[in-house]
């Protein structure tokens, strides 16, 4: 019998890794699985949860590299097509671009995709494609980093693969929907950013692995300080988030690149000045593969603590695992609990179905087995 395909996974005993214990029956979130569409765009890189009708539940969104961006409608998962394809990105987001309540997409290339909400239906036509920047990314990112009400883009491509171009960080600063001016932070070679407010002053910061730069207030114009948290591997996926329930920011950690190389997980506490250099590393799990595209940080459990939810791509050393790391208590030790073993690429965490515990959506981003797949938390609120 395969375990996965009725969704729960039984794991007897426990064995301890460092500070991580491999689960058991009695400490395991139970999950359900389900095949989304084995059908999907072929590449399928970018996934996004976003309410895109206005229904108040959360669909999925998916985007081959170059074929459709493709709406899931929740609850019946059906399928419509955004755009017809041709981005350069492996990531995406969704926000309010043009402030008119409802969620847009963003794509690298550089492109936003206009919801035809709330005069049309969104599931009736292709969505209008708004360009930004003829640039290529590898990780996009949303937020409002000069409070002036509305949404500015960072993104930072990468320095594998012989593209050499993740030490820049661009932000593209919004002056009307249709209109943005370009700012670029020079940073290491690597890959992976994320927003967060880690000083605490009430603006968005820009971290990757191992730095931060602080928000320079005048975006475009401003010096966007540098303050290093971390020596850390290069290529990074980067999440925050308060891992010990001290008030503070942590930074959490993984390599995402490249296969046939090893590091380890880890998270950094934030000491009271997040500008001081003396952060505290936490290594989660000391050895893995340089394949983690995939980080959210959420409480999967109930509990009040943020877990971890990440995965190995597909291209790695078998088995591909994806799992959550489940936080006994201030981040100091985990219990792993693995839900699959064929990997996936830049999972994704939300509430589908608005039950009060958090999901997990994902997908390969090629390979041999790459439908987009959901992890239902059957966890009760």
């Amino acid at each position: 019998m395969n375990p996965f395909k009725f969704g729960f996974i039984f794991i007897c005993g426990s064995m301890v890794i460092s500070n991580i214990t491999i689960s058991s029956t009695k400490t395991e979130i139970p999950f359900k699985h389900v095949i989304i569409d084995k059908n999907q765009p072929a590449q399928p890189y970018t996934k996004i949860i976003a309410d895109v009708n206005g229904d108040a539940y959360p669909d999925i969104i998916i985007a081959g590299n170059i074929t459709p961006l493709i709406w899931y409608v929740f609850p019946t998962w059906t399928k419509h097509v955004i755009a017809e394809g041709g981005y350069k990105t492996v990531d995406g987001e969704a926000g309010d671009i043009d402030n008119d309540g409802d969620l847009d997409i963003v794509l690298g290339g550089l492109f936003w995709y206009e919801n035809p909400r709330p005069s049309g239906d969104p599931a009736k036509r292709l969505w209008k494609a708004h360009t930004i920047a003829n640039h290529t990314t590898h990780d996009i990112e949303l937020g409002d980093l000069d409070g002036d009400g509305d949404l500015d883009v960072v993104t930072r491509d990468q320095s594998d693969f012989g593209t050499k171009k993740g030490n820049e960080i661009h932000i593209w600063q919004q002056e009307n929907p249709d209109r943005w001016s370009e700012h670029v932070i020079q940073c290491p070679h690597g890959e992976g950013i994320t927003l967060s407010d880690l000083d605490h002053d009430a603006d968005l910061d820009i971290v990757i692995g191992g730095i931060w730069f602080e928000n320079a207030k005048e975006i475009t114009r401003g010096i966007w300080k540098e303050h290093p948290f971390a020596n850390w591997h290069p290529s990074a996926t980067v999440q925050t988030g308060d891992m010990n329930n001290d008030g503070r920011t942590d930074v959490i950690l993984t390599p995402s690149e490249l296969k046939g190389n090893y590091y380890k997980i880890s998270w950094f506490e934030a000491p009271a000045d997040a500008k001081d250099e003396n952060w505290k590393e936490h290594v989660i799990e000391e050895k893995v593969e340089c394949i983690y595209h995939s980080l959210e940080v959420a409480d999967m459990n109930n509990d009040g603590e943020l877990d971890i939810v990440t995965a190995e791509m597909h291209q790695g050393e078998d088995p591909d695992e994806v799992m959550v790391y489940i936080n006994q208590g201030n981040g100091t030790n985990w219990i792993k609990q693995i839900l699959s073993t064929k990997g996936s690429h830049y999972t994704r965490v939300g509430d589908i179905g608005n039950d009060g515990d958090m999901d997990i959506i994902g997908a390969n981003h090629a390979g041999d087995y790459s439908p987009v797949e959901l992890w239902e938390n059957l966890m009760k609120p």
